[in-house]
């Protein structure tokens, strides 16, 4: 299963960044769907699914620094 969140402006100030959630089984390492993490259960091998294995990743994105050298 695969989650993503766009990045998203909150205001000026404040940018909650983009998100990509990927959830595998802990024991066959496939990709579980959301029947069976609502089941807690792989339906491959039938491993406890309480605990997946989840890959995240961020995208960080840079903010200029704004100052006045004098």
């Amino acid at each position: 299963m695969i989650i993503e969140q766009q990045a998203k402006e909150l205001s000026s100030e404040v940018t909650e960044v983009a998100t990509k959630v990927e959830i595998y089984c802990p024991n066959c390492s496939r990709d579980v769907d959301e029947a069976e993490l609502i089941a807690k259960r792989c339906n491959d091998c039938d491993a406890d699914l309480s605990e997946p294995e989840q890959h995240v990743a961020v995208a960080v994105t840079s903010v200029p620094v704004i100052g006045i050298t004098w």
